[in-house]
């Protein structure tokens, strides 16, 4: 009458493994685009804490449009030529990795707060939830990406070149993709995002974020982490 009778325990190859999904709470992503991020978020999360897996959530926008404080400061410094973001940047953390998803279930409802989703500096975002997964001490860590458009902030874009947040958030890309042992991953939504990252997918509806989630997640399991190549050519 015992039900774990006749069931034998062993260790998985993805228990040492931390994701990271980082989603972009821009205002285009008003809706259902940001509703059903939140419920694959909350699905995600759920699931793999079941399988010994470590997950955290994130957002980023930015705390005012058309700028904020740093904007402020750019004006009475006499508006000095390229001075970089001109926006105060506000980086969320829904659930954090170590933090039980019963928990934190509840902060992914915050994701539809009224006047939360504004403009969106990915490359920022990006180096922020890149130094967070690389004070992890799992051995595989994964960082998924979920976004519905290119870098947007009016403010920082009127005030340098026109391709100053993209350029940006090519080169962070390109940093973590070949000097760093994370796998990265994008997802985008109405938005070829294959042309700022090497793996990536893009989704025509919203709907499809699930399964492509899913999909993209199965498939990195299957590959053997970056760590795990530099040390077998070594040996």
């Amino acid at each position: 009458m015992q039900a774990l009778s006749f069931k034998v325990e062993r260790d998985t190859d993805f228990r040492d493994t931390v994701v990271t999904l980082l989603i972009d709470n821009s205002g285009s992503m008003r809706g259902r685009p940001i509703t059903i991020a939140a419920i694959c978020g909350d699905i995600l999360a759920r699931t793999l804490e079941r399988c010994g897996v470590k997950v955290e959530i994130l957002g980023f926008t930015t705390r005012a449009w058309k700028g904020g404080k740093s904007r402020e400061a750019w004006l009475e410094a006499g508006r000095p030529a390229n001075p970089g973001r001109v926006n105060d940047v506000r980086h969320i953390i829904y659930k954090a990795a170590d933090e039980p998803w019963r928990h934190a279930r509840r902060n992914l409802g915050l994701m539809m707060r009224e006047g939360l989703l504004k403009e969106n500096i990915d490359g920022e975002a990006l180096e922020w939830a890149r130094k967070r997964l690389m004070s992890r001490p799992e051995n595989r860590r994964i960082l998924m990406v979920i976004s519905d458009g290119a870098p947007v902030d009016d403010s920082t874009q009127s005030v340098n070149a026109g391709n100053y947040l993209e350029a940006h958030l090519r080169q962070v890309i390109e940093d973590i993709e070949t000097r760093s042992p994370i796998q990265l991953v994008a997802v985008g939504i109405g938005h070829d995002v294959t042309r700022y990252y090497r793996r990536a997918v893009t989704l025509l509806d919203a709907e499809e974020l699930a399964g492509a989630l899913t999909d993209e997640l199965a498939s990195l399991f299957d590959e053997v982490p970056p760590g795990e190549l530099r040390r077998g050519r070594r040996g």
